[in-house]
Parts: structure tokens; C-alpha cells; sequence
């Protein structure tokens, strides 16, 4: 969008009905070569957060691009009475944002946010119309819309500022030119009622027998470990693309552990797939194994495991997908772990594994997966 430059940030804490004591102070520093220096301190009583997000302005800073800012949020004084806890977001990462507290990285974004005296189309694509299916608020349907609204009202306007003369004798060409107006009219309401009624069926046709819950979507809220230094560029969400298919996939760079824990209703099944990245198949890699385990009161059990090496092996240059039943622990709360390892001597040079579209799906009738949040 083009956006630069920084005037305040806005903090927005669930406190669940509790009530906060003490403040929250806020530092806004600048990263260099030479260190972090702070630029300037604000402090919020944290009792104003309880009402919700509270924005804390700074000295507005126009020029930001090529910058790197860091913010330090603490709460202090907090007794009596309970401390803030950290939130993560559902959003796109940030690569080059962390998010530390209490000195450990945890996986959480940033939420950038720009303001405009207009609205924007982004604005448009991702607030007005985020009820919308996405494949039709994506700029091609949208753009295709916007077109066919503008053609349409020009011809309305055409044919209401057309005028007729009360005296014109009506020949042939005249009641030929009327018919053809009425015959457009009535093209116009079709096309209109067609339209009507196809999004009538779309909104009222049945749903599917089975519901899901989409584990790239609850990835804040899984337990994440991994050995890389940074906890984004070990465990990262992006698309990646099999034979001309777009999958939704998260990226766990060896060795990386993944586990949520939930509560499985009956006739439950985890569904996905399974691969390394297509673009490090030919190059230079001794393979990386990839397991689903199931940790329950019993004990832990190994569901799926692969030893992926597309290298010396064609038949691993493919998507393996996993079916993975639930249902010998229906009722009961366990940990789902998707687990990548170094197939040899702990080497993870050019392994990318992925996880294509992770979810657990059980019938409809059955109700709703809880997911317990993680404990960090």
C-alpha cells in the first residue's frame, strides 16, 4: 500500500472481566548498528485497557521505511490482582518482527494498521467484504462486479434521460425502437432475478455432514518448539503449490514440533498431507522424517510416520496425504503432535517439509472440538 511512517500503537488486552492494576509502560526504540536507543516513553494506567484496545500515541515519525523499531511493553505494579497475559493473532507473520516475553520467543504478529481519508480497495477486500466467499472478494470477481454495476447503470441512465416527442407519429422504426427498450428492460429484470435466486440457492443450499477445524488457522494456538534460532523462520505458514493446486501449509523446518490440545469428539479424523517443499526435491539433501503422534492419559501413539528423500527416491517427489482416526479417544482431552526430524546425523540442509491443509474433521451432528490454548 505504500504506507510510511508511525504515530502510536494500540494495545488491546482480553482481561476476560478481570480488573488490572498498575501501568503499562510503552518504549518506542530504534534499532542501529550501534544499539537500541530509546525515542520516547509513554505510561497507560491499565485500568483503561479493561474497556478494550487503548491507543498510545507517539511524536508522529514520517519517515520509518529503511527503519527498525522496536517496542518494549511492560506491566508493573500489578499487585494485587492478576497481570497481563500475551495474545498471539491469527494473521499473516511478519518476517522480520519477533515477539518476546519474559526473554522466550513466542509465536504471535503485529498487526500493522494504516488510515486513509478514503476508502482504500484493501480496505474494501478485507473488511467490507470479509463476509464474502473468498475466492469472489478477490480483485478479479471484484473488479469483474464493479464493471458490470458501472455498464449497468449507464444504461439506465441512457434510458432515463432519453426523451420522446408527444407529437412524433409512431412508425414503424418507432414502435420498433420501443419494443426493443422493453425487450432490454425485461433482459435487465431477468438477469437481475437470476442473480437474486442463484444467491438465494448458495445461502440456503445444505451444508455438508462433516465440520472441521483447520489447524493452520489455529496455529497460535498450538505449542510450538523448534531448533532453528527464530521461532517464524522455523515454523512459518505459506501456500505451496502440487500439481497446479494451492494448498494452505505450514512450513516446520527440521527439527520442529507442533502439538494442540483438544478435546475429540466422536468420529473424529485428522486429514492433510505431507511432503517436502517441490523446490528443494533435486538439490542436495539426505531426507527428513515426518510423524503425527497422538499423546493421551495412556501414554503416546506414533499414527503416521514418513521418511521423505526425493532426492535418491522419485516416488517421495509427490504429496502423501494422511488420514489419521481419532475415535479411539472420543471424549477425551489429548495432545495432536506434527513432529519434523533430520533423517541422518541431525543434517537439515535443503529440508523443507511441509503440512498441506492440517485439520480435524468429525460429523456435524457430534457438536464442536474444543481447543485448549497452550500453555507458554
Amino acid at each position: 500500500m505504500g504506507a510510511d511512517g508511525l504515530d502510536g500503537v494500540w494495545l488491546d488486552t482480553p482481561t476476560e472481566g478481570r480488573v488490572l492494576h498498575g501501568d503499562l509502560v510503552v518504549d518506542l526504540l530504534e534499532v542501529t548498528q550501534a544499539g537500541a536507543f530509546r525515542r520516547e516513553r509513554v505510561v497507560v494506567g491499565a485500568a483503561t485497557v479493561e474497556r478494550g484496545a487503548v491507543h498510545v500515541p507517539f511524536r508522529s515519525i514520517r519517515a520509518s521505511r529503511g527503519r527498525r523499531y522496536r517496542l518494549d511493553i511492560r506491566h508493573v505494579r500489578a499487585e494485587p490482582g492478576p497481570s497481563i497475559m500475551l495474545a498471539a493473532t491469527r494473521d499473516d507473520a511478519l518476517p522480520g518482527a519477533m515477539l518476546i516475553a519474559d526473554g522466550v520467543e513466542q509465536w504471535g504478529d503485529l498487526v500493522l494498521e494504516t488510515t486513509s481519508r478514503r476508502a482504500t480497495l484493501p480496505f474494501w477486500l478485507h473488511e467490507v467484504l470479509a463476509p464474502w466467499p473468498p475466492w469472489l472478494r478477490s480483485p478479479g470477481p471484484v473488479a469483474a462486479v464493479v464493471v458490470l454495476l458501472n455498464v449497468l447503470l449507464l444504461w439506465a441512465c441512457g434510458l432515463a434521460c432519453r426523451t420522446r416527442s408527444r407529437n412524433a407519429v409512431r412508425t414503424r422504426a418507432a414502435r420498433s425502437t420501443l419494443s426493443t427498450g422493453v425487450n432490454l428492460r425485461r433482459m435487465a429484470t431477468g438477469v437481475i432475478g437470476l442473480a437474486t435466486v442463484c444467491g438465494l440457492l448458495i445461502v440456503l443450499s445444505p451444508t455438508t455432514r462433516l465440520t472441521s477445524l483447520d489447524l493452520v488457522a489455529a496455529l497460535p494456538e498450538a505449542r510450538l518448539d523448534t531448533s532453528w534460532p527464530s521461532l517464524h523462520a522455523g515454523i512459518s505458514i505459506q501456500p505451496v503449490i502440487f500439481e497446479h493446486v494451492r494448498y494452505p501449509s505450514i512450513v516446520a523446518m527440521p527439527t520442529s514440533r507442533i502439538a494442540w490440545k483438544l478435546d475429540v469428539p466422536k468420529g473424529a479424523v485428522f486429514r492433510g498431507g505431507a511432503a517436502m517443499r517441490p523446490d528443494v526435491w533435486l538439490s542436495n539433501s539426505d531426507g527428513v522424517q515426518m510423524s503425527v503422534t497422538v499423546e493421551h492419559a495412556l501414554g503416546r501413539t506414533v499414527m503416521a510416520h514418513l521418511t521423505l528423500f526425493p532426492l535418491g527416491v522419485e516416488a517421495h517427489r509427490k504429496l502423501f496425504p494422511l488420514e489419521v482416526p481419532l475415535h479411539p479417544w472420543a471424549g477425551q482431552r489429548v495432545t495432536l503432535v506434527l513432529e519434523t526430524t533430520p533423517e541422518r546425523w541431525g543434517n537439515a540442509v535443503n529440508d523443507v517439509p511441509v503440512w498441506t491443509s492440517p485439520r480435524v474433521e468429525w460429523p456435524r451432528r457430534e457438536g464442536t472440538v474444543v481447543l485448549a490454548k497452550a500453555t507458554r
